[in-house]
């Protein structure tokens, strides 16, 4: 499991992301990943409440989705398929 905590606990402390890498045993792609997730999403600081639970599904929504066996709608597919003529919803799912 991802350590988010950890990971943003070290980038707010301003240690490099190579060190973060190899102290956390995470990727650098990860890590990378992990901390343009938490700006784009304007987290400055850790609290308490900020488990490691709570940041996986504050800073990936979609993962949780995907876990419990919903997974997103391809609304782009779903377009482009009602474009066409003569389509059906029950099509789509085929």
């Amino acid at each position: 499991m991802i350590n988010y905590r950890k990971i943003l606990e070290l980038h707010f402390e301003e240690v490099s992301q190579r060190t973060i890498s190899s102290s956390t045993g995470h990727s650098r792609n990860t890590v990378s990943d992990v901390v343009q997730h938490s700006k784009e999403l304007g987290v400055e600081s850790l609290n308490d409440t900020m488990t490691n639970p709570w940041l996986e599904a504050f800073l990936y929504p979609e993962k949780q989705a995907v876990e419990k066996g919903y997974f997103p709608i391809d609304w782009e597919r779903v377009h482009k398929e009602l474009q066409k003529k003569n389509v059906t919803l029950s099509q789509l799912h085929h």
